[in-house]
Parts: C-alpha cells; sequence; structure tokens
C-alpha cells in the first residue's frame, strides 16, 4: 500500500494534469467534483482523485486507533475530504516541498475538528412501564430513561428548550391544539420534539463526549438498547419485557395478521399482538422498591454502557468492558429480540460463549458454576430436566456449532423449549458477571469469571 506522502503526490500530480487540460475530463477521469478550499474558493477534482482521497483515508485511519473508535468510515472520509481541500487551494502545485506542506496542514486541520467534537447529548422516545406517573429517571451510565415530562422539564431547565417551545408541547401532549409559529426555526424545533418523542410516555437520552455526531448518535441508539436490555434482566424471561421497552426509532406496536386458507372451511385470519406499546403496570412505590434493589446492576452496566459511548476506549478496566460484557450485553439484546427460535439460540449461546472467552463447553459450564453455582450434574430446573453438563452440551452442540455451519438436521423443529433454555443461562450468567464486576472493582482478568 502507498505512504502517505505519495498519495499526497499523486493528488497533487493529478489537480496539476486537470488544470492543463483543454476539454472536459474524459471517461478515465469520471465526472468532476468540488472541494471546498476555503478563503481560495473551490477545487475541480476528478475520480481518480476521489479514490486518491479514499485511500489516504483508510491510511489515516488504520494508523489512529483513536479515529477508529470515535469514525465511521463515511464521517472519517468526509472529514479529510474536507480538511484537504484549503492546504491544496493554497499551495504552489510545482513547489517541491508541497507534499510536506499539506500533509502537515491535514494533520493540523484533523486534530482541530476532532478537538471540537465536545458534549451532545441525544434523546429518542421509548416505551417502558404502562404507568409513568411517579416512576424515577433511570440511569444505566451514559443513559437515563425517564417520563417525559420529567425530561422536558430537565431540558428546560438546562435552556436546551426554551420555555414557549415547552409550553406548547405540554398542551399538544394533553390534546390541545397548537396555534403556527411565526419564527420558522422554532416552528421547526418543535415539531422535532413532537416527532422525536411521538406518543411514548419516556424519552431515551444518551450524553456523549468526544465524538463526531454521526458516529455518536449511532453508539447512542447502541447504548440505549443495551440499557433497555439491562432493565429487562430484572425479569425471570426478559424478551417478554423487552416486548414492551422499545425506542421509538425501533418497529413499534403492530399486530400480526395472516389470511389462512384450507379446502372446504372457512377460516379467519385472526392476529397476535407483537411490539407491545408499554410494559408492565406498577403499583404506586412498588418501582421505586424494585429500583433500589436494582441500583448495583444498573451501577455495574453504567460502567460498561460508559465505555460503549467512551471516545477513546481508555478505561480502567478495558479487557472486561470490551471483550466480555459489552458483547454480551449486546449479544443478549438482539436474542431478545430475534424473531426466530433459531437464530436467538445461537445468540443467547453467543453471550455464553463470549462470557466465557470464546472456550467453549467447559469454560461456559466453569463460568455456570463460578457465577451461578450449578455444578455438572445439577438440574436447571427445580423440577428436573437437564444436567448443566447436558444443557450445555445440548445448546452448544446442536444449537450452536451444528446451525451455525449447517449441518444442523433440526432447523425444522419447534426451538421454543430450546429458546427458553438458553435465555435463562444467558441472562443468569449475565447477572452473575455483572454481579462480579461491581464487587470486584479493580479486577480487569476476564478468566476470573470462572473462578468459584
Amino acid at each position: 500500500m502507498a505512504g502517505l506522502k505519495d498519495i499526497i503526490g499523486s493528488i497533487i500530480a493529478e489537480l496539476k494534469a486537470i488544470q492543463v487540460e483543454d476539454e472536459f475530463p474524459g471517461p478515465n477521469h469520471g465526472f468532476p467534483g468540488l472541494i471546498d478550499g476555503g478563503d481560495r474558493g473551490s477545487l475541480l477534482v476528478n475520480e481518480n482523485i476521489e479514490r486518491s482521497i479514499t485511500e489516504l483515508s483508510k491510511l489515516l485511519l488504520e494508523n489512529d486507533t483513536a479515529a477508529t473508535r470515535q469514525f465511521s468510515n463515511a464521517e472519517w472520509r468526509a472529514l479529510v475530504r474536507k480538511s484537504l481541500g484549503p492546504p491544496l487551494a493554497s499551495i504552489d502545485l510545482d513547489d517541491p516541498l508541497a507534499v510536506d506542506t499539506v500533509r502537515k496542514e491535514l494533520r493540523k486541520a484533523l486534530d482541530e475538528a476532532r478537538s471540537k467534537n465536545g458534549d451532545r447529548e441525544y434523546a429518542v422516545g421509548c416505551t417502558l412501564f404502562e404507568s409513568n406517573d411517579d416512576i424515577e429517571p433511570i440511569r444505566v451510565g451514559p443513559v437515563v430513561i425517564e417520563a417525559r415530562h420529567q425530561w422536558l422539564g430537565r431540558m428546560e431547565t438546562e435552556q436546551k428548550i426554551g420555555k414557549v417551545t415547552a409550553k406548547r408541547i405540554r398542551r399538544k401532549w394533553a390534546g390541545g391544539k397548537l396555534a403556527k409559529r411565526k419564527d420558522v426555526v422554532d416552528q421547526i424545533r418543535e415539531k422535532d420534539v413532537l416527532a422525536v418523542v411521538g406518543a411514548c410516555p419516556f424519552v431515551c437520552s444518551v450524553k456523549t463526549k468526544g465524538l463526531p455526531p454521526e458516529s455518536g448518535k449511532q453508539k447512542a441508539i447502541t447504548a440505549a438498547r443495551m440499557a433497555l436490555a439491562i432493565v429487562a434482566l430484572a425479569w425471570d424471561k426478559p424478551s417478554s419485557a423487552l416486548d414492551g421497552f422499545r425506542l421509538l426509532i425501533d418497529q413499534n406496536f403492530r399486530q400480526v395478521r395472516v389470511l389462512t386458507f384450507e379446502p372446504g372451511k372457512i377460516t379467519l385470519a385472526g392476529s397476535k399482538l407483537s411490539h407491545l406499546p408499554s410494559g408492565y403496570t406498577f403499583k404506586p412505590g412498588e418501582w421505586q422498591v424494585q429500583a433500589k434493589r436494582l441500583a448495583p446492576l444498573f451501577g455495574a452496566a453504567g460502567e460498561v454502557l460508559d465505555f460503549v459511548t467512551h471516545a477513546t476506549g481508555r478505561v480502567s478496566r478495558p479487557a472486561l468492558n470490551n471483550v466480555l460484557l459489552m458483547q454480551a450485553v449486546l449479544w443478549f439484546h438482539e436474542a431478545c429480540r430475534e424473531a426466530v427460535d433459531a437464530m436467538a439460540v445461537v445468540k443467547f449461546v453467543a453471550v455464553l460463549d463470549g462470557l466465557a472467552c470464546g472456550n467453549g463447553e467447559p469454560e461456559i459450564r466453569a463460568l455456570l458454576t463460578a457465577r451461578v453455582g450449578w455444578d455438572d450434574d445439577d438440574n436447571i430446573y427445580r423440577s428436573g430436566g437437564p444436567t448443566l453438563k447436558q444443557a450445555v452440551a445440548r445448546l452448544y452442540g446442536e444449537g450452536r456449532s451444528r446451525t451455525v455451519h449447517g449441518t444442523s438436521e433440526r432447523l425444522a423443529q419447534d426451538w421454543s423449549e430450546m429458546r427458553g433454555l438458553a435465555e435463562t443461562l444467558s441472562r443468569l450468567a449475565l447477572l452473575g458477571c455483572l454481579n462480579w464486576f461491581e464487587k470486584n472493582a479493580s479486577g480487569d482478568d476476564p478468566a476470573q469469571l470462572r473462578v468459584r
């Protein structure tokens, strides 16, 4: 692969070639584009230069681990392209030092742009509990889930939403009608708030620091989904709880209706509810008791979600945060959301395998023994059923490996029972590991999760 100076040199050479052409660039150059050159106007560029910019962007990203974490590929390329404009427009293309000048100015511009990535807060409506009257904000690291009237009050206090706008939003939420506003910008902002929150009774907010807008938004969405999964861990069957815990940007409440035809019979479509509009209903004060009990869980998971949105990833326990818990919580969320039982089993087993450092059945059993308390010959259920050794062998062998490798002979069968078993084991393992994580603040050795 060409070096940094070589790529910049090829860009300068191509710019010189464009300047001496008498006619419109031919088919070998592609359709021309423009790069903003700052005070010196714009630069005409062609397909060759665009390819070189892509190559330059990749090289810079490969050599900068912080940028790799902070930026999406498209976002980083756009920044590199924008940062190249002013230095390319200001140099003498025939200057033998032009390449060094562009290289230095490019790095300077990239550093300046990255330094401007400060604090941001992203918000989206979400469903949670049916009643939100006395639900105090739920905080999991950078994520806060709060009743929408609490969120709006906080936004008003922090001067992120104006008093007039807040008053009009409350009126709209109460069922009132709003007159058109004179200020177009205020009108747009107001519509944005109403659209983003929608009819959701809760708002999920995520704070980031040092991340660019688009990458920050994507990480915030990931952290928000993971936070909902953490809350759902409080229930014996988190997937059922998560059916009512949803961000507005995800699929909302719907009825699944399918027509069925049988020879000689008249049948009705029937329906099944999916993506429920809310989760559980609590009596006044009941959730507060549960929230107090769950505080250690939220605290431990909060550190994991802080890692998800961290700009550099340089935290006190990177191995446990990244290698294990971040990936485990993400897999758990995806497994709970999965519509196909067989695929859900694969994802739940990925939780177990990840927590066991990818070392297969023996280490998964060691993990469950250490963090849940089961020995190999203990029954999973009080009523009997498979032992720990039998359950892990079934889930890892038939449920994961044969499905992933395309050798399963059971895909046409009912996987709901195996899915329930996989969800139970992965939930208990995740809770046990988060409990250990909370109690061992200085530990960062993933192998310790398998030590009793």
